[in-house]
């Protein structure tokens, strides 16, 4: 953990970080590395699933605070974000299941589009916030099963509700990037990124 420590140079040591997601596998993982690079982590998701799981093994005490709220909501996120001067966020709350899309489609592109054009817009209008990271999918990609690796200059797509969700989350913050974040305008301080994670 030392070598990561010196890898990042301290960039992210008193940070506050938030973390959307972070009871899920990756984002309890994301918040124990954030936290051992000395960052103060504040985590927000909707539920904590299954017993034992990830997150609680790892142990709460990892965050500053723990907030379970739905993306959607966005006068508890917006509170989440005045009362803790977030400067950096890891977004990677979504509803994570391709068979759960297909029992509930719905919820599904409400989750993961719109709850991630929520926290974007809630984020590039906090005075305090200097960039985010969207973690999306591999899943994305127009998928036509020809065995050949994704690059990120594929085309997007996806024929199940999940992974359409995904590919038009990275639409949504191609619309944010170059509405907002390009060279002519005037937040050209604050950096949006996206991961396109496969699985673990």
């Amino acid at each position: 953990m030392e070598s990561m420590v010196n890898l990042f140079e301290g960039k992210y040591k008193n940070k506050t970080i938030l973390l959307t997601g972070h009871t899920g596998f990756k984002g309890s993982w994301l918040g124990y590395w954030l936290n051992k690079l000395g960052a103060n982590v504040i985590g927000f998701s909707d539920k904590i699933m299954g017993a034992p799981n990830h997150f609680e093994i790892l142990g709460k005490e990892i965050y500053s605070s723990s907030v379970i709220g739905n993306i959607n909501n966005q006068e508890t996120l917006q509170h989440v974000f005045e009362t803790n001067k977030i400067d950096l966020v890891f977004h990677l709350a979504a509803q994570s299941l391709v068979r759960q899309s297909y029992s509930d489609p719905i919820e599904t592109f409400e989750t993961n589009i719109l709850g991630t054009a929520k926290v974007i817009e809630i984020a590039r209008k906090n005075i305090f916030v200097k960039g985010i990271v969207v973690v999306t999918s591999d899943k994305c990609y127009e998928n036509l099963e020809n065995d050949v690796a994704f690059n990120e200059e594929d085309k997007l797509g996806g024929y199940d509700p999940y992974s359409a969700s995904k590919g038009a989350v990275e639409i949504v913050i191609n619309s944010f990037r170059r509405s907002f974040f390009t060279d002519n305008k005037n937040s050209t301080n604050f950096i949006l990124a996206s991961a396109r994670a496969g699985n673990v």
